[in-house]
């Protein structure tokens, strides 16, 4: 199976079990924003596959066939290699995530994904192809220092989309259950406090896979599925969140 095929397969999987979820134990009743997540989202993947293609297995591929990086210099067996690379790339994305709300240009983009009124698990593929292709070399650039291994980056992709369909996703988890897998990974709970439409939460819990980069950076806003809270940005702080139009030109627009 090729590394796009078997990453495919996860999120696809992950999707439907979100969706599943959402009719099993709904969080609240949505009017999801489906065909502006979606068009988002085709734009996004058809100019990152045009622009970069697979590079991120052609640079582990590389990292591989040239020994270069940390994890070969150090001389790290396949597993203790794919385990860093799993925790080190999540750490990239914690602090990239980060850094787009941190930075007003990077903001601009990043706001198209939080705009969505109605969280859900199609929330997750709405991210805007100015932030999609700003974040593709830093990706790069970490699988090449850390000398990630093929297997390694192949999993952490997987895992990585399957985390961000699902802590999207609008349902509810049984409260021991909840409290035990939020201490080590990101809820669904717990990424939705991110939405929320308050400035100093929604600056909070930037972490995908793992919850404790936000313990450890003190970013981090509790929450379980018994919080109720509007979600979105503020009114006026972005352009009609339902218009495909609108969002693509989202970072673009004039703001004061």
């Amino acid at each position: 199976m090729s590394p796009d095929v078997a990453v495919s397969a996860s999120v696809a999987a992950a999707l439907a079990l979100g969706l599943a979820c959402e009719k099993l134990a709904p969080h609240e009743s949505l009017r999801p924003t489906w065909s502006v997540n979606l068009g988002v989202w085709l734009v996004a993947v058809t100019l990152r596959a045009l622009a970069f293609g697979g590079a991120e297995w052609q640079v582990a591929a590389w990292t591989e066939a040239s020994g270069f990086g940390l994890l070969h210099a150090a001389g790290a067996p396949l597993a203790l290699a794919g385990a860093a690379t799993v925790l080190g790339l999540d750490l990239v994305s914690y602090l990239w995530h980060r850094a787009n709300h941190a930075f007003p240009l990077l903001w601009r983009f990043h706001r198209v994904h939080h705009a969505d009124p109605a969280v859900h698990v199609s929330t997750s593929l709405r991210f805007h192809a100015g932030e999609i292709l700003s974040s593709v070399p830093l990706r790069l650039a970490a699988i090449a220092l850390l000398g990630a291994p093929l297997a390694g980056v192949v999993v952490f992709e997987a895992v990585f989309g399957a985390a961000n369909a699902l802590e999207h996703g609008s349902f509810d988890l049984p409260p021991r259950l909840e409290r035990a897998l939020g201490s080590v990974l990101i809820t669904p709970a717990l990424h939705r406090r991110h939405h929320s439409v308050l400035p100093r939460e929604h600056d909070a819990n930037y972490g995908t896979i793992f919850s404790f980069w936000d313990r450890l950076g003190r970013s981090a806003c509790a929450n379980t599925s018994a919080g109720r809270f509007p979600l979105g940005l503020p009114e006026g702080e972005s352009g009609d969140p339902r218009s495909l139009p609108a969002m693509l030109l989202e970072p673009f627009r004039a703001t004061r």
